[in-house]
């Protein structure tokens, strides 16, 4: 099978890539490993309003289903349940569905893996019971289902909070916010309020987990003593590190930025990898906010077109030097200074 741009990870980074190639007349496969399309972004019931100029603000669950309805009127192929498994000697890539593998030619690719949570050791950690964050709101807005009915969130970024509120908006009962950081990591001060009365410890951990085939008590560290509570949930929310496994496949370079979730591969401005045919764009580029996010798919897509030869040079610069303003208006400015810091030493790269 042939096409201009195959797209792995149908996450908002990946749909957004593959809109855009799309539009500029390009011909683009989309891949997913998933039987669903639109990753976490489906699952979520928050308020985005940080996004980009041509994206209205609004839940989670509406952005995406504006994606979609986007991508069922495009000529875009769509493969779920499809994963990337390798790349053949000519340069091809195989994506497999678990029972055949499916040969695609691309003149580029765009990598959108995005990322997965961070678990997080202590004793009784694989207790039923003990789950992500990521993994909580899934249950409740997707499958309808109460994860339990007292628990603890570990963890006070902003994401930790927005399941901490989805959590009691469902009937249950929060009995603690856990950071082991001496300040809550959320930076957003209107979300501290919405939490309301739920305490909060910092410089505090989980010593342990307890219970006979499930999770029914937790003891807290905390600077004045240990706290015993009774719970039969336990979220989780560690952050987030890329997925690198396709970038593996590719051979391409990897870099460990911090601020950027850790280990991810070398880029360059175009977000371009160590690989000439291979574009990385969403998560996988760096752990960064939703508008950013998107903002990265449309460059990995400008960038491959250009490349291509489906759009002109003159088009494309223009197109990529408003992305980057708007992507340093949109990003954390930490964040955004460790991309840039990634793209000014990626002279090492050899093309």
């Amino acid at each position: 099978m042939k096409t201009d741009v195959l797209v792995v990870g149908a996450g908002p980074a990946g749909i957004k890539a593959a809109l855009t190639a799309d539009r500029a007349g390009a011909d683009v496969i989309l891949i997913d490993e998933s039987v669903f399309l639109g990753g976490q972004l489906r699952s979520q019931t928050q308020y985005f309003s940080n996004l980009p100029k041509n994206i209205d603000s609004g839940l989670g669950i509406e952005i995406y289903n504006e994606l979609e309805n986007q991508l069922n009127n495009s000529n875009i192929t769509v493969f779920t349940n499809h994963t990337m498994v390798g790349s053949f000697k000519n340069g091809n890539i195989g994506v497999s569905n678990g029972e055949k593998v499916l040969e695609i030619q691309s003149k580029k690719n765009i990598l959108a893996p995005g990322a997965q949570e961070e678990a997080l050791i202590f004793p009784g950690w694989t207790l039923p019971g003990v789950m992500t964050a990521g993994a909580a709101q899934i249950l409740v807005n997707r499958e309808f289902v109460r994860p339990g009915n007292e628990a603890i969130m570990v963890g006070s970024n902003i994401f930790a909070l927005e399941v901490a509120l989805l959590l009691q908006q469902c009937g249950v009962s929060v009995k603690a916010i856990i950071e082991e950081q001496l300040n809550i990591q959320c930076k957003d001060t209107s979300k501290l309020g919405e939490i309301g009365n739920i305490p909060i410890f910092t410089s505090s951990r989980i010593k342990a987990a307890r219970g006979r085939g499930k999770v029914e008590q937790v003891i807290i560290e905390t600077p004045n003593g240990e706290n015993e509570l009774y719970v039969d949930l336990i979220c989780v929310a560690n952050g987030f590190r890329p997925i690198l496994e396709p970038f593996e496949i590719l051979n391409c370079e990897f870099t460990y930025k911090k601020g950027l979730g850790g280990w991810i591969p070398k880029y360059d401005n175009r977000f371009l990898t160590g690989n000439p045919n291979c574009y990385v764009a969403g998560n996988a580029a760096g752990i960064t906010d939703l508008g950013p996010i998107l903002l990265t798919g449309e460059i990995a897509a400008w960038n491959a077109l250009g490349e291509i030869g489906l759009v002109s040079s003159i088009v494309v610069d223009k197109k990529i030097k408003n992305l980057w303003v708007e992507l340093s208006r949109l990003e954390d400015e930490y964040v955004f200074k460790e991309r840039l810091n990634l793209i000014n030493n990626t002279s090492a790269i050899k093309y």
